[in-house]
Formats: C-alpha cells, sequence, structure tokens
C-alpha cells in the first residue's frame, strides 16, 4: 500500500465534509471517513487544506477525525498535528477596511476571520458567532475576510480579479463559487502545501479540491484529485478526476 511517507491534503466543504453555509447543516459520509482512517493507519499522513479557519474545523471534525495537520484560512496559517504553528500571516486592518468600503453590499455577508472566531459586518450570517456594526469591533488578529456574493459567480469572480489588481502584493482573493476569500499575500493553499514539504520533510503530497481556490493545491501538490462535478477549469488542473474522496484516497494507495 502506498501510504508511508506521504500525505494527503483535503478540501473540506464540499470534499472531506458535505456543508451548507447558509443553514450550518454538516454530513461526513462513513466511506470517506473509513478511508481517511485506512490511509492513516497505513502511515499516511491525512489534513485539511481550507478556506475556513482553525476553529471551524475543530468544531466539525472533534470525535471523527485525528487530523496530522491543518492548512486553514486559504494558507495564512498552517499547523501540525498538535495544533503547533508552523507558518502565519496576519491581514492588515486597513486592507481589510479597504475592501469592505469597496465591495461590500446591503444584504451581503461580509466575515472578518480571527483566530477564535468569525464576525460578520453588518448584516447576520449563520455561521458567525458574532454580528457587529464594523471592523474596528473585530478583537484579535485578523488573518482574513470572506465575502458572499449570493451565490453569483460572475459577481464573485468580478471583484476577486478587481481587488487582485488593486491590492496586489499585499491581499490576494480567491474564488470559492459565489464567494470569494481574502487573505495576505503570499498565502494560498498552494503555499500551505510548500510549508508541508518545507517544515514537515514530506517528499509526496496529495491534494484534492472542488472549486476555483482549489486549483493552487491542485497545482502544488505532487498528486492531485478532483470531482467529475468540479467546474472545468478545476479539472483541468488535476492529476486525476473521481467520484469522492474515498475513491481517491483508494487509487492513490493501489498506484
Amino acid at each position: 500500500m502506498r501510504a508511508q511517507g506521504t500525505a494527503f491534503a483535503s478540501d473540506y466543504d464540499g470534499t472531506l465534509c458535505m456543508s451548507n453555509w447558509e443553514t450550518g447543516e454538516e454530513r461526513f459520509e462513513p466511506a470517506t471517513l473509513d478511508a481517511v482512517r485506512r490511509y492513516q493507519s497505513a502511515g499516511g499522513l491525512f489534513g485539511v487544506c481550507t478556506g475556513r479557519a482553525l476553529f471551524g474545523v475543530n468544531r466539525s471534525v472533534e470525535g471523527k477525525l485525528n487530523l496530522d495537520f491543518y492548512i486553514v484560512t486559504t494558507g495564512a496559517q498552517v499547523l501540525g498535528r498538535n495544533k503547533e504553528p508552523l507558518f502565519e500571516r496576519t491581514l492588515e486592518r486597513e486592507v481589510a477596511q479597504k475592501i469592505y468600503d469597496l465591495y461590500a453590499r446591503d444584504g451581503m455577508a461580509f466575515l472578518a476571520v480571527t483566530e477564535s472566531c468569525y464576525y460578520s459586518i453588518g448584516a447576520p450570517y449563520p455561521i458567525a458567532e458574532y454580528t457587529v456594526s464594523s471592523l474596528d469591533e473585530v478583537p484579535g488578529k485578523l488573518l482574513g475576510v470572506s465575502m458572499e456574493f449570493h451565490g453569483d459567480e460572475d459577481a464573485a469572480r468580478l471583484a476577486r480579479d478587481d481587488m487582485n489588481v488593486r491590492f496586489a502584493g499585499v491581499a490576494e482573493g480567491f474564488q470559492n463559487l459565489g464567494s470569494v476569500d481574502v487573505v495576505p499575500a503570499g498565502c494560498s493553499k498552494g503555499s500551505g502545501i510548500e510549508v508541508l514539504h518545507e517544515r514537515l520533510g514530506i517528499g509526496c503530497v496529495v491534494g484534492i479540491g472542488d472549486s476555483y481556490n482549489d486549483i493552487p493545491l491542485l497545482q502544488a501538490a505532487d498528486v492531485s484529485y478532483t470531482f467529475h462535478t468540479s467546474p472545468q477549469e478545476v479539472r483541468d488542473a488535476a492529476t486525476y478526476v473521481v467520484r469522492d474522496l474515498a475513491e481517491a484516497i483508494d487509487h492513490f494507495m493501489c498506484t
């Protein structure tokens, strides 16, 4: 079995966990959990590579899986098995405020991501612990911000492209279908894979994801997977196209 000395980095929402951000509903397929445990038992390291913050992963995975690493907030934080920090970069508050001023709209979800929770600015959003009136009310380190464009992929893409020109070298936006996650420049799911190579000394990292923000992950991984239902641009970036995470793990372990 091919697992010893390798690491499997999985996107979270829509890949490891079937989740609905608007309702908070989450579902882990038993076959997926079984495949992850088989891979770890064979000597592989398994972790997440996600736009979620660490606390957003912990509260869902606890009791279901023991993760070996965490690439969270789109690479702004990378942590080891015991949550020891391997990499961290914060978003300047002045930059976050400018992004809010430029792109926030009435009724739109705008989330500030900190180490401890999500803050929704202006309008309530189900996954946010707190709703505040401005970024000034958000305490602690700011790791990134996220904007939900009501499922409008075209609006999300236009905002992402515009901000990546305006804030080049300072911040970068990554589209996840109808939303955009913004993190400090130099951070991405792909940069998180590079940290695994360098800090953990892993020779082969496998990546899997389903959306546009996973393309840096798929490109940085030594072997990568996505799904038949993923956008064409995402499928083009992957080594293999599969039905689900369980199939990807079984395929990798048998090749």
